[in-house]
């Protein structure tokens, strides 16, 4: 019993460990929750829901019997092949590459350069992200000479 205690606990922290990691790295986010919780997706998540009582147990068992990782592959268990994990340097590159493509589509609302960040960022409805960017075009490109990391920074402002 001790061990399977001590099993627990180890695996609890190496999530909680992975968690924090992935925000210091600035993982932006996922295109969307899929309808789990903090567990993630996974057997985990069909059994114990978006319960935040009892997300330990779902990522106990997201993590014990691997069924996490099988989803994630396969697209079962809740786990939805569509849903991306983008850092914002992932994002701050393509901005710099697309610069002025992306400053002319966020401007009109629609385009390749703006389709390719969206689908970048996994967003399933891009025709809504698009609409959203264009209405805060001014935010985004608050000055006429910004840096790719400072468009991403405005970028994240306005999404968040």
């Amino acid at each position: 019993m001790k061990t399977l205690l001590i099993a627990i606990l180890a695996l609890t922290s190496f999530g909680l460990a992975s968690n924090s990691a992935m925000a210091a790295k600035g993982i932006a986010g996922r295109a969307s929750n899929g309808g789990y919780g903090m567990a993630g997706c996974g057997l985990g998540s069909l059994v114990f829901k978006e319960n935040n009582g009892l997300q330990i147990l779902a990522a106990t068992t997201n993590g014990t019997l691997g069924s996490q990782t099988f989803g994630i592959t396969f697209g079962t268990s809740n786990c939805d092949l569509s849903g991306k994990l983008v850092s914002k340097d992932q994002v701050e590159h393509y901005i710099a590459a697309n610069q002025n493509a992306l400053k002319n589509d966020i401007a009109r609302g629609n385009g390749e350069a703006l389709n390719g960040l969206a689908e970048l960022m996994g967003k399933k409805d891009s025709a809504a992200f698009n609409t959203h960017l264009k209405a805060n075009y001014t935010k985004i490109f608050a000055k006429t000479d910004l840096s790719a990391k400072q468009i991403t920074d405005n970028l994240f402002s306005v999404l968040n």
